[in-house]
This record gives C-alpha cells, structure tokens and sequence, in this order.
C-alpha cells in the first residue's frame, strides 16, 4: 500500500499519528514547518514532506503515487478532486463536541472509531454507513501504555520532588462557543493551588490565537507551576500527574485510562452547554464558582475513588481495549479497504 498521513495545521496530530505510522510506514504530508524537528527523536521508518501552502501541496499531489491518505482532521474537502484516493479518517480526539461529527464524514471510505461510542454517534447521525466504520481502539494511548516511559525520570526532570502532589490543567482551546476555562479560571488557579505541583498544558490553539491570555499566565505563576504550550503529546504530563482539571477538553476521556480523579471547570452556566458535550462530567466534581476549587481539589484528593465506577463506565463506552494491538487492528481495516 502506498500511503500517506496528512498533517493540516497542527502539530498536536503528531501523536495520533505515530503509532500507526510505525506500524504501516508511508510518508507524512504536513503543512507544519517544524514537523521534521518535533519527530527527531523518534523511530522513524517513514518519510515527511512538507509543503508552505496548499497550491504548492495541491500540484506536488498529484504526481506522488499514493493510494490511500489518512486524515486526523477533516481535511477531504482538499483532495477529494485527487482520482484513485481511498480516505481514511482516525480523528484527532475523541470529543463531544460537534466537530467530532463533521458532515464531510460520508465522503470517507473508511472511518477508524477508538471504541463503541464513537460509531453509535455516527449511525445515529446517519453520516456513514456502519460497514465503513471500524472500531480498532485508540492507538495514541495503546501504544503510550505499552511503552518504556519512565514516570519517575520524567517528573525528577520537571522538577518535582515525591512531597508534592501533582495537578494537570488542560483546558479546551477558545473555541467561538467560548467552552474554554482557561480565560476565566487560569489566574485563581494560579492562585490557589500553590501547596501542590501544577503543570498547565494548554490546547495548541490558545497559543496560536490567544497568546495574551498564555502572557497572563506566565506573569502570575510561580515556582510550583510549569506551562508547556507547544508540547506535542499531553500523555506524559498525564501519567505523572495525580489529578486532572479540565472543562469540555477530550482530555478528559483520555485521563479515565490512568483511573485518577478529574474536576470539570465550567466556563459558562453548565445549563447552557449541550448536554452531549459535558456527559463525561458525571466522571468528577463540577466547579462553577473560582472560590470552589482549592475545597473541591482538598476532597477529591481526600476521597479518589468517589467517581471509580463513573470513570470505568465512560472508560469502556469511549475505549475499545488497550492491549498494544490498535495499530494491528488499523493495518488490517487498511488491508480490508
């Protein structure tokens, strides 16, 4: 098979990306500058092009001899005029929100689903045929636990010593529907938890359209708390931490594998917010007022297993297993296309 990974704009697609990239190898197209320099350290088996724009994209295409194009964005539109090409969608995350559900998806050949939730939503939106939908798992996980990341190494070289707890903020990025909390709940968290270990990851996107908001950060922080704006991969902070904060972020889904409470921010009166976009709330606490969070992080620290059988629930309705074998079930789905 000759195939293809198409990086849009991000380089957040990195992770989605690699494990199966690994296992078919193929080339990576990237609209990303520094694509090649964020991969450097990694086992490489494939290729990267890159491309400044999408005309230089476009005329290069069409003479490169590829067979299928797997997409972690909905990103069709731009090569659906490209003859002979099979697409796949694997999505860039497992969220709730609407464009997880994109309209384009009925023009895909092949739709990878990481567990049952995903492809209900799908038939029941009547946006693909259940016979285009495979459920393989969530390889950017999968292959995470079935790593050799050292915890212990990666939390002395962030500067954390054992007598801390640790906290992961991770809030969405500032979407026109205003579901970010990092405008609204950055500085009292700053502020309030500065008897633990705070690393702050925010989306990609906050970085790139709201860098002022990140300034804001940087001037209040101090020596407890670490932010890492461009990192690729939000896995790593994940494992060593002991706690999540978050809002309508899919991180959210993916912290339930590390089985470790979670608290939901609401960045706006929660009656207001769709009830599909913040189901997985069930999962921890919900805070609405910035005076609430230090007592709410107290007890859930005091009590982590309050919402155990909320996280094991949402767990299996999101995740197909984890057993190292999502990318072998992604190269058979692409066998089988």
């Amino acid at each position: 098979m000759k195939i293809c990974y198409f990086i849009e704009h991000s380089l957040h697609y990195i992770p989605i990306i690699l494990p199966l990239i690994q296992k078919t190898g193929g080339t990576i197209i990237s609209q990303v500058k520094n694509t090649e320099k964020c991969l450097k350290h990694k086992p490489v088996n494939f290729d990267i092009l890159y491309y400044k724009n999408e005309n230089r994209l476009l005329s290069a295409f069409r003479n490169l001899p590829f067979e299928i194009i797997v997409h972690p964005g909905f990103s069709i539109e731009l090569f659906r005029k490209v003859p002979g090409l099979k697409h796949v969608q694997i999505f860039h995350g497992t969220s709730d929100k609407p464009y997880n559900y994109d309209k384009t998806l009925q023009y895909y050949d092949l739709i990878i689903a990481p567990g049952p939730l995903m492809k209900e939503e799908i038939i029941n939106r009547n946006l693909a045929e259940e016979k285009k939908i495979k459920i393989t798992g969530y390889p950017k996980i999968d292959a995470f636990l079935h790593s050799e990341f050292d915890t212990q190494s990666f939390r002395k070289n962030l500067g954390f010593n054992k007598d801390k707890k640790v906290i992961l903020y991770a809030p969405t990025w500032n979407d026109p529907e205003r579901y970010s909390s990092f405008r609204k709940y950055i500085i009292p968290l700053l502020r309030d938890l500065k008897e633990y270990y705070l690393i702050v990851k925010p989306h990609a996107n906050i970085l790139r359209d709201r860098p002022w908001q990140l300034l804001k950060a940087y001037l209040k922080k101090e020596r407890n708390t670490v932010i890492f704006p461009k990192a690729a991969s939000i896995l790593p902070f994940m494992a060593v931490s002991d706690m999540l904060i978050t809002d309508i972020s899919s991180v959210s889904h993916e912290y339930l594998t590390f089985d470790k409470p979670m608290i939901f921010l609401c960045p706006k009166q929660k009656e207001s917010i769709p009830e599909e976009h913040i189901w997985i709330f069930q999962c921890g606490d919900i805070i609405e007022r910035e005076r609430n969070i230090l007592t709410t992080v107290q007890a859930n620290f005091e009590h982590p297993d309050r919402y155990r059988k909320h996280r094991e629930y949402a767990l299996k309705r999101i995740f197909y297993k984890f057993d190292g074998k999502s990318p072998d079930r992604f190269m058979q789905a692409l066998t089988e296309l």
